[in-house]
């Protein structure tokens, strides 16, 4: 009988010591998440062809070699954080010309509407050898 108690102690204290480690790894990761700056704002980057401008706002279409989620029509609004560069230099929205190549990096949600509207890019860089 004592042999028998034993076992159920041991298996208690093991299973017990396991859901402990499981929510202090959870907990810490969790903070890590909270805690890290940027955190939520690690940037995505599709390739697209713009296909229309509308002042400080673009229209595109991603490229065929974008992963399936960035192949289709997408708008965004340029503001003043927005980096625009062509081969590491500053550009203005007025450079920008339908049919450039762009790539487009962005951080948060994605409205799903069509064309998706993208709320935050954060750099528009021109591909084109030329301008």
């Amino acid at each position: 009988m004592k042999r028998y108690q034993k076992t159920i102690i041991a298996v208690i204290v093991l299973v017990s010591v396991a859901v402990g480690f499981y929510f202090v790894g959870y907990k810490t990761a969790y903070d890590r998440i909270e805690e890290s700056p940027g955190s939520s704002s690690i940037p995505q980057t599709f390739y697209a062809t713009i296909t229309e401008i509308n002042g400080n706002n673009f229209t595109v279409e991603g490229l065929d070699i974008n992963d399936i989620n960035y192949r289709g029509a997408f708008t965004f609004s340029v503001i003043a954080e927005t980096e625009l560069v062509w081969r590491g230099t500053e550009m203005q929205v007025e450079e920008f010309d339908i049919g450039d190549i762009i790539s487009v990096s962005f951080t948060g949600l994605v409205q799903e509407s069509y064309p998706g509207h993208i709320l935050d890019v954060v750099r528009v860089q021109l591909l084109d050898d030329e301008k």
